[in-house]
């Protein structure tokens, strides 16, 4: 469901026979998430088993006034803050119907008061991991925000010990890509990534900054980008979501990401646009997520389809599934009522695994999976 009853889909577009027809199709083939973080993407079952298995009023009692003031003022975070007793899968799916922006954030940061313990984050982690199996996504970017849990009191150690377990998934080949979180600051930023790069973990492939683009601007965070590119991490950074292009420059002029996590808003500076498609920067895109977060209206007005006819190499995300309710083969489907068609579904899915950090070695090997399998189901008509 959209919020405040937007669509999720632009007026017009191909039949719902069609839709359904692709999005059985890419549910089938394999698939890579290169943004997709941990905590947003925690299955419903995983999310109840933690509101039970913790008093939340005591764990919330950490928060400061005002966060426990905000929580209290929303009407599907109020029953939780007081109660004490089991809640049902329907109950818990509640919590995650928001009224605005504001809402749906503060509902995110509810959750982290949910984890207390390294075991915590192993079933939170299995859980995405075992929901991605079943998805068919056989290669996934995480991004966890590693200052979150070690804030609830798991120390940077033990989430890494979580993540290196991770690893070694049967199906799902994870890499890890911590967030520095822009909100903390700069000093905070390069204090962990020192830590992690002390801990030498080969679960931890790169970083990203997300969090308050106004507030936080990439420039701020010049140097831990060169401590983290001399280190040989990989890089990307969310840029022109809440702000736009100038925001997309400065990241680019800063921080020389590899990637740029969301950056639709580079649609507004036709100079911008030129220069991604030039130099093939991917953008990591995530169509719904835009939705809730208010960054576009509709999908009907969302410029995907601009950025990719403009010759820019764009890949398709889900950013937070569980609290955005779609799915990465929901996010391909909607691209039908945008005008793209099965060939160019196909083309953004053969993007997650081209921009994805990984040898092109490993790259043309999934390609080659990829094309096979278009290739049975598409013989079958």
């Amino acid at each position: 469901m959209c919020p405040e009853g937007r669509r999720c889909q632009a007026e017009g577009g191909p039949g719902q026979d069609m839709t359904d027809r692709l999005k059985r199709a890419v549910q089938l083939l394999p698939k890579a998430e290169l943004h997709l973080h941990l905590r947003g993407a925690i299955p419903m079952p995983v999310l109840t088993e933690l509101l039970n298995r913790h008093d939340l009023e005591a764990a919330l009692a950490s928060a400061p006034e005002r966060v426990q003031a905000a929580f209290a003022s929303y009407d599907n975070l109020r029953p939780f803050l007081t109660s004490r007793r089991r809640w049902s899968a329907e109950e818990v799916a509640e919590l995650l119907q928001y009224r605005d922006l504001a809402n749906f954030l503060y509902t995110f940061h509810f959750t982290s008061f949910a984890f207390h313990s390294a075991d915590d984050l192993r079933l939170l982690i299995r859980g995405v991991l075992d929901d991605l199996a079943r998805q068919r996504i056989v290669y996934a970017e995480i991004c966890i925000s590693a200052i979150e849990y070690v804030t609830r009191g798991i120390a940077l150690p033990e989430v890494v010990a979580c993540l290196e377990e991770a690893i070694q998934h049967p199906i799902v080949h994870v890499q890890w890509i911590v967030d520095l979180v822009r909100d903390a600051g700069p000093d905070s930023a390069l204090a962990q990534l020192r830590e992690l790069i002390a801990l030498d973990s080969p679960a931890v492939m790169g970083i990203t900054l997300g969090g308050g683009e106004g507030s936080f601007p990439a420039g701020r965070f010049r140097e831990v980008y060169a401590l983290a590119r001399e280190r040989g991490l990989r890089l990307s950074v969310h840029a022109g979501e809440a702000f736009g292009a100038e925001s997309v420059w400065e990241a680019l002029e800063a921080l020389c990401p590899e990637r740029i996590g969301h950056g639709v808003r580079a649609i507004e500076d036709p100079v911008l646009v030129a220069h991604l498609a030039a130099r093939q920067i991917p953008l990591e895109v995530c169509p719904t997520s835009n939705i809730f977060t208010g960054v576009y209206p509709s999908l009907g007005v969302h410029p995907v389809r601009a950025l990719f006819e403009a010759g820019i190499p764009i890949t398709i995300s889900s950013d937070d599934p569980t609290f955005f309710h779609t799915t990465l083969a929901d996010e391909y489907a909607h691209l039908l009522a945008l005008g793209f068609t099965d060939t160019d579904v196909l083309e953004l899915v053969r993007n997650g695994f081209r921009y994805a950090f990984l040898p092109e070695a490993e790259i043309t090997r999934y390609l080659r999976e990829l094309e096979r399998e278009w290739e049975c189901w598409a013989a079958k008509g």
